[in-house]
């Protein structure tokens, strides 16, 4: 994630765009389910959002990492009144081992960033290495079944642009409101599915993102879900 060039208060802004909401956020907590009492690593935290949410619905520890500095020093400033049950460290993940010790990975993004499939191994073993044996992970991640030539998406507050599915080759989303793109990298489905066998995980599956119950009839998500979703969400269990 070294090549991170955007900032973290608009990017943390953009956390209020629909998608996020309604299809980022529900997808990755309805995977989850009720994180009442559990230790969980928040993988690619950004400003610590989803940190502080699954605190607030009853997770005892929350461990947030990020690899960009001023997304950590913003989810400090954040922090005030959880204290005690949230730890942010400024590491990339591939850079932070584990004991562990924890019931569940959340990892918004984190795959989206590695470029081959020794990378993207690298990343998976860091974080089964937080997990105790049975622990799940839930990842959220640029959908490597989208493979397509062009740009993509604008009606939903981001362009993604990519041309066909080399495996390393860049996928961009220009974010609005954002003045530096994000750029990510494409690898074949296959690749992530033997990462996450080779780190250890006995257990993997693609989940189609999930759209918020209270937008069922929305004609707004029509072309979102028409084909395949620019995003897709990953299910591992140790």
């Amino acid at each position: 994630m070294s090549n991170i060039t955007y900032k973290a208060d608009e990017y943390a802004d953009s956390k209020k765009f629909p998608f996020r909401i309604h299809v980022e956020k529900y997808t990755i907590f309805e995977l989850l389910g009720d994180p009442t009492g559990k230790r969980v690593l928040d993988a690619g935290c950004g400003d610590g959002i989803y940190s502080r949410q699954l605190v607030d619905q009853g997770a005892s520890f929350v461990i947030g990492v990020d690899g960009a500095k001023d997304f950590i020093e913003l989810a400090k400033q954040k922090n005030g009144g959880y204290e005690e049950r949230i730890q942010f460290v400024h590491s990339f993940i591939q850079d932070f081992p584990g004991n562990g010790d924890l019931d569940s990975v959340i990892a918004s993004y984190v795959l989206s960033y590695p470029k081959s499939l020794e990378e993207a191994t690298a990343y998976c073993k860091a974080m089964a290495s937080h997990l105790k044996s049975g622990g799940k992970l839930i990842g959220f991640n640029n959908n490597p079944f989208e493979v397509f030539d062009g740009v993509r998406h604008a009606e939903y507050g981001f362009e993604k642009e990519m041309h066909g599915d080399t495996e390393g080759s860049l996928v961009i989303y220009r974010v609005a409101g954002m003045d530096n793109p994000i750029v990510n990298f494409h690898l074949h489905p296959k690749t992530y599915e033997r990462a996450f066998r080779e780190a250890g995980f006995s257990e993997f599956r693609w989940q189609r993102v999930l759209l918020n119950p209270n937008q069922q009839g929305n004609s707004y998500w029509n072309n979102f879900f028409s084909n395949e979703p620019s995003f897709v969400a990953m299910l591992a269990m140790k």
